[in-house]
């Protein structure tokens, strides 16, 4: 890429894009946009007035006869229908030679404040053919946000390559203690030609198109922003319209403050994809406050990279589904990237949601070679309405250097100086506490990392409302890129004693989406996390209302999902759960439409199409359709059955396996079998019990005999526990019998079995629903033995 001006922003290879997920680098398939039907979701909230021009908190705009009054105030000529540049160029050099700079001493405390000069604007509409650079001390003020504009002419496109319609001049620098104020104007990059007047618009026009003027002329699509800033710059009471590039760009400045302003696409207008407020470059100390950004923008609403001490606090973000789906992607929301010592408070979102995650996802150059994670920020007192994402995101990672190896622990202060590594600088004691969370399409709020060395102090969640998360979301769960959440009000996978109290979850759905309060850990993930704090030193406790799963789901110890999930013209099956060491299964759960309809513990239940007969398969009467096994004495055993009375009785002979056969079963070649049956040791320690086939041909010579390997299918004297085999019957196969058997048993031992079956497919648990209709969504856990925590989903819809 060629040179840039420092301060001048670039679009880069993995640049930032209007959306962005998790991870995206790691997972490209999660950069894909949100489809219009995915985010066509939000409801309305009648109690917020809608978005206004009209002030805030600003003073009245600058009046002629107040300028007149002014001895530093130089009145620009009306605008003319051709070039104003010149003109105004002039009228900033008069105003910057009756400016008086401020006086310092020798630490650079300032002693005598800088008396600016000022530009007045007279309404109408000033078309400038390139950059309008404004020195130290100069204010550029308006007429009104509604009777000034300045705006691009688009036919000089290149003259604002990489620039803006105002931004500072090159002295900006060497002026200390400097001040300047943009206020009460438009400015407007005419992306569509002629349009962006002032008047209320639901949709933009030919929403995600080009800007015009690129249409056929080679321009990029960083060309024509609003405003750029330096150090000191106060930018209030501006409206951002019909802009290609940054809207308003804050990049390496020093206490800069952006007031009251107003972001839109009304009369016609259109934008780019870039940031409304966008920058980073090391600034500090920015004031980001009571501004409102329309339904009809594009790109996020504020977007800062490598800055330190920024503050946002009482801004409204509007967004519109249909807006979103007319572009095919979600925009509004609020990412602090690489960005410590933030603090996000009391702003109002519909649809954006607020992220707090590095800078890895830019290329690994310049201030990005360097890693800056999530650090001692507060997002507090926020309300955020239908967020297309989790609410709040917290995400933690690095990325590896050429020789594989991860950045060289540092801080704020810290920077790189060997070509083949960087400083990586941890994270933590970020907190996000009484926001109001309500319609997420997710999860309330999202913790995450890709490894645990990038975080190293405990984060704070608490006293945040969090109502109806996963709302208007099909699916029950969200893939991060480090690790799989189900919908629920906090989620958190990564740090050490990190604090989870106080907050309320709650689901007033008829249909409820939320499935657990507290969700700590995450299926496949990355960083652990352990020692979270549940109580509050006060006694403080998370409570949940109308939520589907658990008041906090441990992702440790969730059983796996059940597989094979099919709908039936009455119902639904599956196959059993694959038991692990942490979640021997006990039950299952089916819910319907997110409504819990049954609770089968493992055994309950006919096996669906069972090819082996009653008889056989619950051994209520004898075990005439069993055959012992070398070591192994069979029986009817009446009094324990899970199905039934009766069961049958695995008895060791002598210390070993025990087994029994079944009765010989036609088969097709090359389709897909699966045996299941449960066990209880009656008496002798629990063992593994394991089910499988045999295989025969057409002489009844045996074939194979396979059985499942899996060693968490312990029995205990108490439960069922279930095993199950799949398997495919070979070419010259013509007969199958389902055998059972448990392992290390020592003589004298007895063993139940029940439930025994084999089907044609893998479905072999089921529900019947005594209302199926089309389009029910049917999801499966299981859950564990001893404590019932459930286990990840399965779901599937009916057609």
């Amino acid at each position: 890429m060629a040179s840039l001006p420092a301060s001048s922003p670039s679009r880069r290879p993995g640049r930032r894009t209007a959306t962005r997920m998790l991870f995206a680098a790691l997972l490209p398939v999660l950069a894909t946009p949100a489809l219009p039907g995915a985010i066509a979701h939000a409801v309305a909230d009648p109690g917020d007035p809608g978005y206004s021009l009209a002030s805030t908190l600003s003073p009245a705009a600058l009046s002629a006869a107040d300028c007149a009054a002014d001895a530093r105030c130089v009145a620009a000529p009306a605008p003319i229908s051709g070039d104003n540049y010149n003109a105004l160029k002039a009228a900033v050099a008069s105003a910057a030679a009756l400016a008086a700079p401020a006086v310092v001493d020798g630490t650079g405390a300032v002693v005598t404040p800088a008396q600016p000069g000022t530009v007045f604007l007279a309404p109408g509409t000033y078309a400038l053919a390139r950059s309008l650079k404004l020195p130290p001390n100069v204010n550029l003020r308006g007429s009104g946000i509604s009777a000034t504009t300045l705006a691009m002419i688009t036919s000089s496109w290149a003259n604002f390559s990489y620039s803006f319609l105002v931004r500072w001049d090159d002295t900006a620098a060497v002026s200390p203690g400097s001040t300047n104020l943009v206020s009460d104007l438009t400015v407007n990059g005419n992306c569509r030609e002629g349009a962006g007047a002032p008047v209320p618009a639901d949709m933009p026009a030919r929403p995600g198109e080009l800007c015009d003027f690129r249409v056929g002329t080679g321009a990029s699509t960083n060309v024509g922003g609003g405003i750029s800033v330096a150090d000191r710059w106060t930018v209030r009471q501006v409206r951002f319209t019909n802009l290609e590039y940054f809207k308003l760009w804050v990049n390496g400045v020093n206490d800069v403050r952006i007031t009251d302003n107003r972001f839109d696409n009304w009369g016609g207008a259109e934008s780019g994809d870039e940031d409304n407020i966008g920058g980073g470059g090391r600034n500090e100390r920015a004031v980001i406050e009571y501004n409102q950004f329309d339904k009809t923008i594009r790109g996020n609403s504020m977007d800062f990279t490598n800055a330190i001490q920024t503050t946002i606090r009482a801004n409204t973000v509007y967004t519109d589904p249909a807006v979103a789906a007319a572009r095919g992607t979600e925009y509004g929301n609020l990412y602090m990237e690489g960005v410590p010592q933030a603090t996000i408070v009391d702003n109002v979102m519909y649809g954006g949601h607020i992220t707090l995650q590095s800078n890895s996802k830019y290329s690994h150059t310049g201030t990005n070679k360097d890693i800056t994670n999530p650090r001692d920020s507060v997002v507090r007192g926020n309300r955020l309405i239908n967020s297309t994402d989790a609410g709040v995101i917290i995400s933690y990672d690095d990325y590896a250097d050429a020789d594989s190896s991860y950045g060289t622990l540092g801080s704020w202060t810290t920077s790189s100086t060997d070509p083949n590594d960087h400083v990586v600088r941890a994270g933590g004691n970020n907190v996000v506490a009484d926001n109001v969370i309500t319609n997420s399409r997710k999860s309330g709020v999202v913790i995450v990392g890709l490894m645990d060395r990038v975080k190293d102090t405990a984060d704070t969640v608490t006293g945040n409302a969090i109502t109806d998360a996963g709302f208007g979301n099909p699916a029950s769960e969200a893939n991060t890129g480090a690790g799989t959440f189900e919908h629920s009000g906090v989620g958190i996978s990564i740090g050490n004693g990190d604090k989870v109290y106080g907050n309320q979850i709650t689901d007033d759905q008829t249909g409820p989406t939320t499935w657990h309060g507290v969700h700590i850990g995450a299926r496949n993930a990355v960083s652990t996390i352990k020692n979270t704090v549940l109580t509050g030193p006060a006694g403080e406790t998370n409570t949940v209302a109308g939520i589907i799963g658990v008041p906090v789901r441990y992702a440790a110890s969730a059983a796996l999902a059940p597989t094979g999930l099919a709908t039936t013209a009455t119902g639904v099956t599956w196959t059993d759960s694959t038991p692990t060491t942490t979640a021997p299964i006990a039950g299952y759960r089916v819910y319907r439409n997110n409504v819990l309809v049954a609770d089968q513990p493992v055994g309950s239940g006919a096996v669906p199409g069972n090819m082996v007969a009653d008889a056989d398969s619950t051994v209520d009467a004898d075990a005439s359709g069993w055959t012992q096994v070398s070591n192994t004495r069979i029986g009817y055993y009446n009094g324990a059955g899970a199905l039934g009375s009766g069961s049958l009785s695995l008895t060791a002979v002598a210390a070993g396996q025990v087994n029994a056969s079944g009765r010989f079963l036609s088969i097709v070649p090359g389709q897909t079998y699966t045996t299941t049956a449960v066990y209880r040791s009656l008496t002798g320690t629990g063992q593994r019990g394991r089910t499988g086939i045999e295989y025969y041909d057409a002489n009844k010579t045996r074939l194979s005999r396979l059985a499942t390997s899996n060693n968490y299918s312990v029995d205990n004297a108490t439960g069922w526990i279930t095993s199950w085999y799949t398997s495919t019957a070979p070419a010259n196969a013509v007969y199958a019998k389902v055998f059972v058997l448990v392992d290390n048993t020592q003589a004298g031992d007895v063993h139940l079995v029940d439930r025994i079956g084999m089907v044609a497919g893998t479905g072999v648990q089921q529900w019947t629903d005594p209302a199926p209709a089309s389009g029910t969504t049917y999801r499966v856990a299981a859950y564990r033995v001893g404590d019932g925590q459930p286990g990840w989903l399965s779901g599937v819809t009916a057609p």
